[in-house]
């Protein structure tokens, strides 16, 4: 639904948010206001009614179920009471938050972005021991979505959704509870004709229909990208149990539908965040599972990305033989892409741990290719140093005193250039090392007082 062109007023909107509330506004005050004018004994206080601790027992499920259905006389609502000794059913709550659309007349992608993070409330609730910290977190952003969509409507920032769960929240809330996928989705508004009815074309004979599985894409999309989105923010909380298992609703919404690429973007966040969280072995997984998915929508470019993040954490673990199998599918691919300065990283990579493992002809080889790329790329010479310092390495693993020489003198230039003063003293150190072995006394003394100079 559009927004209306005439803006309501702020009194307006916040008479909306409160109708429509069934468990907090107006029948439960979390905090009293302070005075404002200390001549009049009534300003900023709350009714004292609404203080008082009520007689009234809960309704029966029947009794509550006419409840919602009956509506009052001003918004087709009527509010549910609870008394201070019940709890409050995190049902009531999701339906609040659907009503509150409706009564606002939210546009549909708003609904749908609500109802995604309804939908993780819902998943979570439904656990043995639900994370009450998440579905708070969860909720708060379903009401900042809201907020957002006041706000363009008047012109300025509205904070009415977010106070009202900001005090519904210090209410005592069961958050344990069974809620049925439909729960979480609005109702129909006004504007919203039912699937049996098409809407009216007007002079327009010929109406340009969008198909119904496209109209379902885009549905998914925008839950996929809330789903992202709420993820992301988690993570950069570091509440990475939150962001993994919002991410799992994301792979669940998934499921069926054939879109490999979306999975693998899925996956591959997933992987960032259990790494972040100090789950390397399910990171690894999940950078396996993301290239899988990558090489399914034939996207060799993310394929290489996935595969270089499972080999660098492999590296980092010991499991070097695994390790050089991903860098040489990842080698492979990029040489695929054409992408030539991702290349030099990866051979880079390649000859690095090549070396580590001892296979010192698939080192040069790996190398030697990076190193000829480096005129042809603006690689920092920081990266330039290090890939000639591997090369240099490698050579000198082969007795190649020659080449090695040359090539450590090249990457102390390059260290030179990018000043970087920790790779200098530690390629001196090398090449000190290396005079010695090759048998080059005067040199070796050279490098090493050059040492004691720089140290």
């Amino acid at each position: 639904m559009s927004i209306p062109a005439a803006k309501p007023s702020i009194r307006q909107w916040e008479q909306s948010a409160s109708m429509v509330s069934r468990v907090y506004t107006p029948l439960i005050t979390p905090y009293q206001r302070p005075q404002q004018n200390a001549g009049n004994g009534n300003a900023g206080t709350v009714n004292p009614d609404e203080q008082k601790a009520s007689g009234w027992q809960p309704p029966q499920a029947e009794q509550q179920r006419a409840a919602r259905e009956s509506g009052s006389s001003s918004s087709g609502l009527k509010a549910i009471q609870h008394s201070q000794f019940q709890k409050i059913p995190l049902n009531d709550v999701i339906h609040d938050f659907n009503n509150t659309m409706t009564a606002l007349g939210v546009d549909e992608t708003t609904q749908q972005e609500v109802a995604t993070y309804l939908g993780v409330v819902r998943l979570q609730a439904g656990k043995e021991q639900p994370e009450v910290g998440y579905i708070k977190q969860t909720l708060r952003t379903a009401a900042n979505t809201l907020d957002q969509y006041i706000g363009k409507a008047l012109g300025q920032p509205s904070k009415v959704v977010k106070e009202w769960v900001d005090a519904l929240l210090m209410q005592d809330i069961d958050y344990k509870a069974n809620i049925a996928p439909e729960e979480v989705n609005p109702p129909k508004t006004a504007s919203q004709r039912p699937p049996s009815q098409p809407p009216d074309p007007g002079p327009d004979t010929n109406p340009t229909m969008v198909p119904p599985d496209k109209a379902e894409t885009t549905g998914v999309k925008t839950q996929l990208k809330s789903l992202i989105e709420t993820a992301k923010t988690l993570q950069s909380q570091q509440q990475f149990l939150q962001a993994d298992e919002t991410l799992q609703t994301a792979l669940d919404l998934l499921q069926e539908r054939n879109k490999p690429d979306w999975e693998g973007k899925v996956w591959g966040l997933r992987g960032k965040i259990l790494d972040q969280g100090g789950q390397w072995q399910k990171a690894l997984n999940a950078y396996e599972q993301a290239a899988d998915r990558f090489a399914q929508a034939q996207l060799p470019q993310k394929q290489s990305y996935a595969l270089q993040a499972a080999a660098s954490l492999l590296e980092d673990h010991g499991d070097l033989q695994k390790a050089k199998g991903y860098y040489e599918q990842v080698v492979s691919l990029d040489e695929k892409t054409g992408d030539s300065r991702t290349l030099l990283h990866s051979l880079n990579d390649l000859g690095s741990v090549a070396l580590k493992v001892g296979d010192t002809t698939q080192a040069i080889q790996a190398l030697e290719k990076a190193a000829q790329l480096l005129p042809t790329e603006n690689i920092s010479p920081a990266v330039q140093s290090d890939i000639q310092a591997n090369l240099a390495a490698a050579y000198r693993r082969t007795q190649n005193y020659s080449q090695a020489i040359d090539t450590y003198q090249q990457s102390l230039r390059t260290a030179r250039q990018a000043k970087d003063k920790t790779r200098y003293i530690s390629g001196l150190q090398q090449l000190a090392s290396l005079f010695v072995e090759a048998n080059q006394p005067q040199n070796a003394m050279k490098a090493l007082q050059r040492l004691q100079q720089l140290t």
